[in-house]
């Protein structure tokens, strides 16, 4: 698996206190109403092949192996054998991880013949234990999506990338966020959002246009690059992603189109998977959660299984209800902050105030879990609510979103 070698400059740029604020505001609405998206396939790779031969179908399935290790934990530098020396030993036996493969044809393009690829499944149990080994995160399918806006800059003719563009930056940057397990979107660029903005703001990234832009598509996260090509043949790409209240800027410098575009791409994976991604750990977290609003078996039921829903989840337990309301004991490795981040890319909890933040525990008198009773009809029955010596202190509170 090759990556691209270019240098990044990460900065912080000082921006004044209104703008900052007003980027703040309209992150917030954006975060309030964006909807996550669910990555597929995270654990398959195809690799194209010449032949079935034994010795380049094991080459493949390394390649293959180091694709999906790269997705999974959001790292380009995956393959620093130095700085990952486990990852290094397991790529040598990468095909013990293999669970299926198989040999594909792809088809034909720029007037070559079809070709020949091996499709792989690795085996994602196996695949935590080696980011593990080397404290990685583990990166779950539910993504936050990213808007991408980017200018292109040909010899002082610069225009905007849309959706429906089949140039080459396109078919670039849908390859590598596919690849890297990025949700990607393009603006349409029709009448509302060149009467909202124009090629100028965003090659001035003036973040409060951008960002009000942006809010019609809903998006956890917002990409804006600035890609040119020099007389002398460099290419230089500036980028920044805005997500929640911050900001990130780099600058990459390369010898073609994708040199610049590929590393946009996975800066902003490792960037969106130290937010999100978690990171095993040996002890798992225990988290209190309450969540209002809970009005019946249905709004109970759904609470329950969107919990276990969330990624990494081992346990999700009952253990205090109350008429329109319960606390849930979430059992996740990364505890407090994993859940909270987990459930912020989803609107179906609306996070509430908590006054105090205590190591969160059970009274020693409560021995024994409730537990939630199966019904006839599959669902679970929320549990009797059983006396306590004292209201439980929840980690964290939400309310369930109608």
């Amino acid at each position: 698996m090759h990556f691209p070698v270019t240098q990044y400059h990460l900065n912080r740029e000082r921006t004044s206190y209104l703008g900052v604020l007003l980027a703040f505001c309209i992150l917030i609405l954006l975060a309030g109403t964006a909807v996550a998206d669910e990555v597929t396939n995270l654990y398959e790779a195809t690799v194209p092949v010449t032949d079935q031969d034994k010795d380049n179908r094991a080459d493949a399935i390394r390649t293959a192996f180091l694709q999906v290790l790269s997705r999974v934990s959001g790292r380009s530098d995956i393959t620093d054998a130095q700085q990952f020396p486990a990852i290094a030993s397991a790529v040598q036996g990468a095909t013990r991880f293999a669970q299926q493969y198989r040999y594909v044809t792809t088809p034909a393009a720029d007037g070559q013949p079809p070709g020949l690829a091996l499709w792989v499944r690795f085996d994602e149990t196996a695949l935590g234990q080696v980011l593990r080994a080397s404290h990685l995160p583990v990166w779950g399918s539910t993504r936050p999506s990213t808007l991408l806006w980017l200018a292109v800059d040909n010899r002082g003719q610069r225009e905007l990338l849309a959706a429906d563009s089949h140039d080459e930056a396109n078919s670039i940057l849908q390859e590598r966020a596919r690849l890297r397990g990025v949700p990607l979107r393009l603006p349409l660029l029709d009448l509302t959002d060149r009467t909202s903005l124009n090629v100028s703001d965003v090659w001035g990234n003036f973040e409060s246009t951008i960002l009000q832009a942006s809010q019609r598509y809903q998006t956890e996260a917002v990409l804006v690059g600035r890609v040119f090509q020099s007389y002398g043949g460099t290419w230089t790409g500036r980028w920044s992603l805005y997500v929640e209240s911050g900001r990130d800027d780099w600058t990459v410098t390369g010898k073609s189109l994708a040199d610049v575009l590929n590393p946009g791409i996975d800066k902003t994976a490792e960037l969106l998977a130290m937010r999100y991604a978690q990171v095993y750990q040996v002890d798992t977290g225990k988290v209190l959660v309450e969540v209002k609003d809970i009005k019946g078996l249905a709004s109970f039921n759904r609470v329950v299984k969107y919990l276990q829903s969330i990624s990494h989840v081992t346990a999700v337990q009952p253990v205090e209800l109350a008429a329109d309301s319960a606390i849930f004991q979430v059992t996740i490795p990364g505890g407090r902050l994993a859940v909270a981040r987990a459930v912020s890319l989803r609107h179906v909890l609306a996070a509430e105030p908590v006054e105090s933040v205590p190591v969160a525990s059970l009274p020693a008198e409560t021995t024994a879990p409730l537990t939630a009773a199966p019904t006839s009809a599959g669902t679970t029955q929320p549990p009797a609510a059983a006396p306590t010596p004292g209201r439980l202190v929840p980690d964290l509170i939400y309310r369930l979103v109608p």
